[in-house]
């Protein structure tokens, strides 16, 4: 993230996610401990989660569909948030949700950096256990965390884990301290998590949704709709075109694994740019990171680009960049609106395709700019990757 967020707009964010009526394709229960076996997963000790997470003894319910509400600063879309059940604390919680991340974590009541978020801990989940394992992680822009793993309860839509272990991060670094949200769910691999556990959506998988699967429709606050939502076990075919539907394969592989995939080629304003591409799934950045050589490849088709310090560009604010990424052989084209990022002044805008040291030659990290034009589909089962027209 580039930037921070107000509790201001949190507080709208969480109005909006809270006043919106969620679709759940199934049939509707309460929101309590009270729910019927088949919507309730119980694990009973954390090794019996990683081994058998699903732990499957009944008919799997549908796929449940949970509305997600857009974090923006400045007219920009820099993340979006859900809102869980944690314990028997009776504040819901907002997570980030990632899919560059395979970590479930909250704020720990003992966090020094936790300001007047949410958090848990036995003052407000009583029958919370600590395991007594350490952990810590660390993300794209540097930020880092450290804490314990503890096991309570989880309550995603009308969806219950029980004795679910997941960490509680009793130190932040960086945008992690002034960040607004209460956690972050990872949708990545549970073979890859820091904390040892499987990820929500793998524990669910098989007896409270169908499969480890999960589909993506990213809002854009541009267009004045509040339509962002996830769906937990499946896809919404009412939010994109079946047809136009790319699967391709999880090119990751070994310890580093995340959701990567192949990019045909990279087209500007008509013009082919650059040939393969390794893309990086991450529904939790605000830009298009590249390594620099790609980034001034792409962005010099703009008249008035000015390179800033930091690997970031500006370009005119009344620029209409049109980029593509062709994926599977089809080309994506990504909205003009969501190249041009913020106003710096002299009528130059940021532009949302930043230059990455970090980056490897020929990666590209495919985040939010690109994200909010397709629908994305992320298959741990299959593992596989979905990108689709959006209705």
């Amino acid at each position: 993230m580039r930037s921070t967020f107000s509790f201001e707009a949190l507080s709208a964010a969480i109005f909006i996610l809270l006043s919106i009526p969620v679709e759940v394709w199934a049939i509707p229960f309460p929101h309590d401990h009270g729910l019927p076996a088949s919507h309730v997963a119980t694990p009973t000790n954390l090794s019996e989660v990683i081994s058998s997470p699903a732990n499957l003894t009944r008919r799997a319910p549908p796929p449940l569909t949970i509305p997600l509400a857009i974090l923006a600063n400045s007219g920009q879309d820099q993340g979006y948030i859900a809102s869980i059940r944690v314990g028997s604390n009776p504040r819901p919680f907002t997570v980030l949700m990632d899919s560059g991340s395979s970590e479930f974590w909250v704020i720990s009541e003992i966090c020094r950096q936790r300001g007047r978020r949410n958090a848990i801990g036995t003052a407000s989940s009583p029958l919370i256990a600590d395991l007594g394992v350490r952990w810590g992680t660390g993300y794209e822009d540097g930020s880092t965390l450290s804490g314990t793993v503890v096991r309570d309860t989880v309550v995603i839509g009308d969806r219950t884990i029980r004795g679910f272990p997941f960490g509680a991060a009793q130190t932040l670094t960086d945008t992690l301290v002034t960040g607004i949200y209460d956690g972050i769910m990872g949708f990545g691999l549970s073979s890859v998590s820091r904390t040892g556990a499987p990820t929500p959506l793998e524990a669910m998988a098989g007896s409270l949704i169908p499969d480890a699967i999960t589909g993506w429709k990213l809002a854009r606050s541009a267009d004045g709709r509040n339509d962002a939502e996830i769906t937990l076990g499946g896809q919404n075919t009412a939010k994109f075109h079946p047809d136009s539907q790319v699967i391709v394969p999880n090119t990751s592989r070994g310890r580093s694994t995340t959701w990567r995939f192949t990019i045909d080629k990279i087209m500007m304003n008509g013009r082919t740019i650059t040939d393969a591409r390794v893309g990086i799934v991450d529904t939790g950045s605000s830009a298009l990171f590249v390594n620099h050589e790609d980034a001034l490849a792409v962005l010099g088709q703009i008249r008035g680009l000015v390179a800033l310090k930091n690997g970031e560009f500006a370009i005119p604010c009344n620029a209409r960049p049109q980029l593509a990424l062709v994926i599977g052989r089809v080309p994506f084209s990504v909205d003009p609106r969501d190249i041009v990022g913020v106003p710096i002044g002299g009528g130059l805008c940021l532009a949302n395709i930043v230059s990455d040291v970090k980056r490897k030659p020929g990666e590209w990290l495919v985040s939010i700019p690109f994200l909010k034009n397709v629908y994305l589909t992320l298959d741990v089962t299959g593992n596989q990757i979905g990108f689709a027209e959006l209705r």
